[in-house]
């Protein structure tokens, strides 16, 4: 259950769209002169989804304008010069992952229409073969049986999920079996989303950017990082050659295809573990980024190896309520029920 609780949709959007037109997000984002927030990003488009929901273009469009207004936008390549900036806005940092073509369609007329730069982060195996990754395909594989009032049961090692397991209601039972494909290693992971492809008749690939496209980016101030070789859950990992491709191999091949060094790496669904961790460490990555809805506090410190950084994760959801979102409002509310 949310921090709202049980309050009614409608009740919910009226108390925070006003909490926005009151005033509190510009009292939230007064606090943060010594931070840096980073965004994190991934779909931008009109198309639908009740299980993840791309944020809409004209959303994306109002929210370029409210950071340009109010932040200094910048690329993680410029946090080496933010002590000798003169003092003003706030610092935020746009993250995109995955490599969606609707970022190129859609998002990225809008960066330039702004003349914001952004960091995109890049899987080998979507910009190379234009694979969907696990987490899109089971996004439309629910989307499909939800639409379609589809009873879904699921098959793993250790017994069976259906929908019938909680009450007939689909989000509670689409993010458990998100967070249990989550933890069981990609060959397994891979054979229950090919069950239940095998089962409907809907086509679960997105169209991903390819390498040009991904360097053509690169001409309108976006700079590009890593989201692993092929997206997979880190921290399921044992074998130290499947991290090594993941983490280095999938970092050497695109810099050899985009022609640049790539400092940034993104890990997928935020996930890591002790052997990925230790990897990682020995990289020459200059940052690795996590999806914690935390800020970052300037100056960073570093300790050796990539310096870590927090990202607020944006979802689709009315302006106001996003601006709340990345000002903070969310995560302190949440710390103040708590207490």
């Amino acid at each position: 259950m949310g921090i709202f609780g049980g309050t009614a949709p409608s009740l919910k959007n009226l108390i925070l769209n006003s909490l926005h037109s009151f005033g509190v997000s510009s009292l939230l984002r007064s606090g943060k002169k010594h931070q840096l927030t980073v965004l994190s990003l991934h779909r931008i488009s009109n198309e639908r989804n009740t299980f993840w929901n791309p944020i809409k273009p004209e959303t994306f469009d109002l929210l370029l304008a409210y950071l340009k207004k109010n932040y200094r936008v910048i690329s993680f390549s410029d946090i080496e010069i933010i002590p000798s900036l003169p003092k003003g806005k706030p610092f935020v940092i746009l993250s995109f992952d995955d490599g969606y073509y609707d970022f190129y369609e859609n998002a990225l007329p809008l960066l330039v229409k702004h003349d914001l730069p952004c960091n995109h982060n890049i899987v080998n195996e979507c910009a190379e073969n234009n694979q969907t990754i696990w987490t899109e395909r089971l996004n439309i594989l629910f989307e499909h049986h939800f639409k379609n009032s589809i009873p879904l049961t699921i098959e793993f090692s250790g017994g069976k999920k259906s929908l019938a397991d909680f009450g007939g209601s689909w989000m509670p039972f689409y993010l458990e079996v998100f967070k249990a494909l989550l933890n069981i290693p990609r060959e397994q992971r891979e054979v229950i989303l090919s069950q239940i492809e095998s089962k409907v008749e809907v086509g679960t690939s997105r169209r991903m950017m390819n390498w040009e496209e991904i360097k053509d980016c690169t001409a309108n101030k976006v700079e590009l990082g890593s989201h692993t070789y092929s997206h997979d859950s880190l921290g399921t990992i044992k074998d130290s050659a499947q991290l090594g491709k993941e983490i280095l191999q999938g970092k050497l091949e695109a810099e050899k295809k985009l022609g640049e060094s790539l400092k940034v790496l993104a890990l997928p669904n935020g996930q890591t573990g002790q052997l990925a961790d230790e990897v990682i460490q020995n990289s020459d990555y200059e940052y690795v980024l996590y999806v914690n809805d935390a800020l970052n506090q300037l100056p960073l410190l570093t300790k050796g190896g990539p310096v870590p950084i927090s990202r607020i994760n944006l979802v689709d959801e009315p302006f106001p309520q996003m601006v709340l979102r990345l000002e903070q409002f969310h995560t302190k509310l949440r710390k103040y029920v708590r207490n």
